[in-house]
């Protein structure tokens, strides 16, 4: 009759234990990465649509039509002030917003666009 070394039998019982530990290790680890790469898609497409719309807004402001420089600015406070530009973008949309709109509807109307603590300063570097 054939006999099983222990040391055998030892490995088999803990292999038989770690097994299921292991394979719930690894799906854990997928549903992290596959959670990971979900937020940073959805980040992306938020600064895809965000630039999409600062984009339009300036070139509706720069038309110099009427009602398509007061949809420019419509869109771009509401931009300032929506969940949809992420934090590291608000200073970009806030230069561009100042660059383009000061000139066009004049600083009162930009004043609302921006924050309260901005400071608005008239004139080119050359004055």
């Amino acid at each position: 009759m054939f006999v099983i070394p222990t040391w055998i039998s030892v490995v088999g019982v803990v292999m038989a234990g770690l097994s299921p530990v292991l394979a719930l290790g690894g799906v854990a680890l997928g549903s992290y990465l596959t959670r990971k790469s979900d937020r940073e898609l959805d980040t992306w497409r938020h600064r895809e649509e965000t630039m999409r719309m600062v984009r339009w807004a300036v070139e509706q402001i720069l038309e110099g039509d009427e009602a398509g420089t007061d949809a420019g600015v419509v869109t771009l406070r509401s931009l300032m002030r929506s969940e949809l530009l992420q934090p590291e973008d608000y200073d970009l949309v806030a230069a561009l917003t100042a660059a383009v709109a000061i000139d066009r509807v004049g600083p009162a109307a930009y004043a609302e666009i921006a924050d309260a603590n901005t400071e608005i300063v008239e004139g080119g570097a050359d004055e």
